[in-house]
């Protein structure tokens, strides 16, 4: 594609992930007033999750989902509840108590959790290059948590919002574990044809969405049109970022993927008024070295 190396492609679409997941976190903050995390999760999941499903069956039949063996149906739905179903709601729900970028910077951990719980469980040593990217890592975080809120973040909700954008960044780390395995057996948008909807029906089910239609009512065409370009950016974002991790590696592809607070903080300051101190700016640049680091 456009005389692109595997790698570069991998790159471009983790990059292109890591926009798209900024702009669906600014949707998600200015719809928060209006809609639960869960119901926005389950909406945009259900929109996503449509249009991949509807494409896979368009252009290579049934046979594309009948073909994937049991182990890897397993895999993706096991991933899914932990990335989309917890992951994603409990990060939706911090971005309302920290504001867009701070979350961001502090979910964006999860190719640090993901390394620690590789050595933990897997046994893979724990080299310098990790230690030196934990460091970074920490210290980004720590100097971002440590920053006064401002505007996004009432400082009643600070710490809860803090532990909700932890609880996510261990959700994303269980996820990606759980789902480089497939990668071999499935490709992106197969993948997430299983993933999104396994998502949308879980989420559906839970009693947080059940005045989901009344609410849609109420807000009629604008919150149509947001739930609808908020569906369609996850079919873009979730095929990306597989596409990402299989073309350019767990490595690359995660790292990259994990620069949406450079793009989430100028988003937030455009168009949500929210202002980022220069400690919560310098706290996700080096963040994002540490994460670099780890991965390199």
């Amino acid at each position: 594609m456009l005389g692109l190396s595997e790698s570069a492609l991998g790159a471009l679409c983790a990059l292109t992930c890591a926009l798209s997941w900024a702009v669906i976190g600014l949707f998600v903050r200015a719809l928060s007033a209006s809609f639960n995390s869960i119901t926005l999760n389950a909406a945009r999941s259900a929109v996503g999750g449509a249009i991949i499903l509807a494409w896979v069956l368009a252009t290579d039949g049934l046979v594309a989902l009948t073909a994937m063996s049991g182990t890897a149906w397993i895999l993706l739905s096991v991933s899914v509840v932990m990335a989309v179903g917890l992951g994603d709601t409990v990060f939706f729900e911090s971005t309302r108590m920290l504001g867009l970028a701070r979350a961001m910077t502090v979910s964006m951990t999860y190719p640090l959790v993901a390394a620690l719980m590789a050595a933990a469980i897997l046994g893979e040593p724990l080299t310098p290059r990790i230690w030196l990217g934990a460091l970074l890592t920490f210290t980004g975080v720590t100097l971002t948590v440590r920053s006064q809120p401002v505007d996004g973040a009432r400082t009643s909700q600070f710490w809860p919002g803090v532990a909700a954008a932890t609880l996510a960044s261990l959700a994303w780390a269980i996820s990606l574990i759980l789902l480089k395995p497939t990668l071999a057996e499935v490709d992106a948008v197969r993948a997430q044809a299983v993933r999104l909807p396994v998502a949308a029906a879980l989420l559906w089910a839970t009693p947080w969405t059940w005045s989901a239609a009344a609410s849609i009512g109420r807000h009629r065409a604008k919150a149509l049109w947001l739930l609808l370009a908020l569906g369609v950016l996850t079919a873009a974002s979730s095929v990306l970022f597989v596409a990402g991790v299989r073309y350019a590696g767990v490595a690359v592809g995660a790292v990259l993927s994990s620069t949406s607070p450079l793009f989430a903080a100028p988003l937030g300051w455009l168009f949500l008024g929210e202002r980022a101190t220069p400690a919560a700016v310098l706290g996700a640049v080096v963040t994002i070295a540490g994460i670099a680091v780890l991965q390199s």
